[in-house]
C-alpha cells in the first residue's frame, strides 16, 4: 500500500532537482512551510489517499509568492505578483506535465488556481495533481 508520503517524496524529487529549485528566492518543502517566510516557496501536501489494487489521491503543489506594496492615493496595497508568479508557472507546469510514470504510479495535473493570502501579504499558485498508484 502506498501513502501520501510516498506522493510527496515522488514530487519533491522531481521539483527539486529541477530549474524550479533554482528558480526560488526560497525553498521546497513538504507538508509546512517555514514560520514567517517572506520568501517564494513550495510546500507540497497531500490529501487522503484511498485503499485498494489501484490508489488514487490528490496532492497539492502550491508555490507563496509575496505581494507587492504600491500606493494608492495615499494609503498602501497589496497585489499579487503576477510577473513572478507567472515566471514560476512557466517553469513548474512543463516539468510535471511531463507525466511522469513507472510501472507503479502516475500522475497528471488536474488543475490550478492562484490564492490570496492577505493576513501575510502574498498569494500562491495551487496545482492539483492526480495520482494513481498500481499496486501489484
Amino acid at each position: 500500500m502506498r501513502t501520501t508520503f510516498d506522493q510527496e517524496d515522488i514530487l519533491y524529487s522531481i521539483l527539486a532537482t529541477s530549474a524550479v529549485k533554482a528558480a526560488l528566492s526560497g525553498g521546497i518543502y513538504k507538508q509546512i512551510r517555514p514560520d514567517d517566510s517572506k520568501l517564494e516557496d513550495v510546500i507540497i501536501n497531500s490529501l487522503p489517499i484511498d485503499r485498494g489494487s489501484i490508489q488514487r489521491s490528490t496532492a497539492n503543489v502550491n508555490v507563496y509568492v509575496p505581494d507587492i506594496q504600491i500606493k494608492i492615493n495615499g494609503k498602501t496595497q497589496y497585489q499579487p505578483n503576477t510577473t513572478r508568479l507567472k515566471t514560476i508557472t512557466a517553469l513548474i507546469v512543463p516539468v510535471l506535465q511531463e507525466r511522469y510514470s513507472s510501472e507503479k504510479w502516475n500522475f497528471w495535473i488536474s488543475n490550478q488556481t492562484t490564492f490570496r493570502e492577505p493576513e501575510i501579504n502574498q498569494h500562491y499558485l495551487n496545482l492539483r495533481i492526480e495520482f494513481k498508484f498500481h499496486n501489484s
